[in-house]
């Protein structure tokens, strides 16, 4: 089973020498991005300096684009600019709704693209919060991101106010996610670039929330995310001596038992699995 992803750290497509920098910073995806990064007067040649760094950089790190919003014509363009098939994934801002992953798959595939080329929907209004089932289950889909000041923008809320409406928003991507049998979903950046216990804080908060990891924005934030999301040796420990004990178990003709004091059952032995499961390269 492949490994998920902790971390994807975003880098601004105008920006060759950074693209180069990005696929040694140890981050789980790197993310060129032709959308929010990128002045639209540079659109064009951050187009053509990202298509020569994926022709440079494939196989290095897994590679995802953030092209432009399916309402855009721009990302028709920056899906036709782009050598697809030497791409990880493609990274789609302010999905609404099935259409737009809709719209995105029949663009790449217009482009000559891969048919199953993994689609990461980004869930930035209140419109795409509430039809997060349906995109979490649209077809191509890997996993969803969350973006927070986008949506909080959307929603008329600050997104540092500890909402309901927001708290709500990340508990319904992360119940799509698990519905829809997809991979835990990422994250929002931290934008604070010297806090780095504020990162920390933040990365362990959204573990504890179902994220699966975390979208990044500086280099800096790579260790300590990866360290976040991934399972401590401790946990480890745990889910090997309870599928260990299970597996026991069950050769015994048991079903729950006690394992240390507590009860295991079906629910603990399945936690157990996905947690080494999330590890596996």
């Amino acid at each position: 089973m492949k490994a998920r992803v902790r971390s994807a750290l975003f880098t601004p497509g105008t920006e060759a020498a950074r693209l180069r920098k990005a696929v040694t910073a140890g981050a789980d995806v790197c993310i060129f991005d032709l959308e929010d990064s990128v002045p639209p007067a540079r659109v064009i040649e951050a187009r053509k300096t990202v298509a020569d760094a994926i022709e440079e950089l494939a196989g290095r790190a897994p590679i995802w684009v953030r092209v432009h919003d399916p309402g855009s014509n721009a990302m028709a363009a920056d899906l036709a600019g782009l050598p697809l098939a030497k791409i990880d994934g493609i990274m789609l801002p302010k999905v609404r709704h099935e259409d737009d992953v809709s719209a995105c798959h029949s663009a790449i595939v217009a482009a000559k693209g891969p048919a199953r080329m993994p689609l990461i929907p980004i869930i930035e209004s209140a419109m795409g919060v509430l039809n997060a089932a349906e995109i979490a289950g649209s077809t191509g889909v890997l996993c969803l991101a969350i973006g927070r000041f986008d949506l909080s923008a959307d929603i008329g809320i600050d997104p540092d106010s500890g909402s309901p409406a927001l708290a709500l928003a990340r508990g319904n991507v992360v119940l799509a996610s698990a519905a829809a049998r997809i991979d835990p979903p990422l994250d929002s950046p931290w934008l604070k670039i010297k806090d780095i216990e504020g990162l920390r804080s933040t990365a362990q908060r959204g573990r504890a929330d179902g994220f699966g990891g975390m979208l990044l924005i500086h280099p800096s934030h790579v260790d300590v995310t990866n360290g976040v999301f991934s399972p401590t040796a401790e946990e480890m420990a745990w889910a090997r001596e309870v599928l260990r004990s299970a597996d026991e178990a069950t050769a015994g003709g048991q079903g729950a038992y006690a394992l240390n004091g507590q009860m295991v059952d079906e629910a603990i032995v399945k936690r157990a699995r996905a947690l080494l499961q999330g590890t596996a390269g």
